[in-house]
């Protein structure tokens, strides 16, 4: 998704936690059923790895069979196992749950493939420099550890230290690995805050360039946003678009304030998919002009 990787960082940042609270405050199927489709187009456009949406699709599977078995809530039994009734409500309750969690992991997914380090410290900054520093070292660190590790055993192997097959020896080579990274690790942290503090890190006022800048079409992407969030919350105080489903499933009552939010809602998930669809059209229109 080249258009919503270019927007400013603090306006993804309120799409992906306003669809996903609202998603999950209403709790309703149709909401839910939105926010999962949403997810997954956006999953597909970033060229998500399979293996990841297999990942989550086991989540889905593992949910959906838990929660029949484990509630016992419900009126409308539907079979029993043993003394244990499996319930209608507890199997779309279940359903609901398990859509609900797929959708946020395939979103929050997408949201971590579109925010780097650089966007991370332009969230960060403004609000705690200190802060913003430490996730910084911790997102470069830990891939950085990963590697220095697989390093490290690799020239114990080549000097003869080959461990053996033995769990005690695997834990003995594994300890030796660990020790040498322990201390590796320590002696780059100090040289890290040595380098900071020539640099008078900490010492005044931080100014820093940042190539995020908030453009015009950030701002109208916002104004979007609010607009449409306005539109799915204010609809809510006047009708229920909660659903219910213990003791018995309760469909909220489709009027024209349900509408309107149920509208407004779907518009919000997908509003990032009509830019995007509108920004490579107008690019195909002008290639035309060319």
């Amino acid at each position: 998704m080249l258009w919503f990787e270019r927007c400013n960082p603090f306006t993804v940042l309120l799409y992906f936690v306003s669809v996903s609270a609202l998603a999950a405050v209403y709790n309703n199927p149709y909401h839910t059923a939105v926010t999962l489709a949403a997810g997954i187009v956006f999953f597909i456009m970033m060229r998500g790895k399979p293996k990841t949406a297999l990942w989550f699709f086991s989540v889905f599977l593992l949910t959906f069979i838990v929660n029949p078995i484990m509630s016992k809530k419900g009126a409308t039994p539907l079979l029993f196992i043993g003394d244990d009734p499996i319930t209608l409500e507890a199997v779309i309750y279940g359903l609901n749950s398990a859509s609900m969690i797929a959708a946020i992991l395939f979103l929050f997914y997408c949201f971590t493939e579109l925010t780097d380090s650089e966007k991370l410290m332009y969230m960060l900054s403004p609000f705690s420099s200190s802060a913003a520093l430490t996730v910084s070292a911790v997102l470069r660190f830990v891939p950085l550890y990963a590697k220095q590790a697989v390093m490290i055993s690799d020239q114990q192997k080549a000097i003869g230290n080959q461990g053996g097959k033995s769990i005690p020896e695997k834990l003995r080579f594994g300890g030796r690995v660990f020790s040498s990274l322990s201390t590796w690790a320590l002696e780059n942290g100090i040289v890290a805050a040595d380098s900071m503090a020539c640099r008078g890190y900490g010492t005044g006022r931080r100014s820093f360039y940042s190539a995020c800048g908030f453009k015009k079409s950030d701002g109208v992407f916002l104004s979007c946003q609010i607009v449409l969030i306005a539109a799915t919350v204010v609809p809510s105080f006047f009708t229920r678009c909660s659903y219910q489903y213990y003791p018995s499933l309760d469909f909220p009552e489709t009027n024209a304030a349900f509408i309107i939010s149920a509208a407004s809602y779907t518009l919000l998930v997908f509003l990032p998919l009509i830019s995007e669809i509108t920004d490579r059209l107008k690019w195909k229109y002008l290639l035309q002009k060319i």
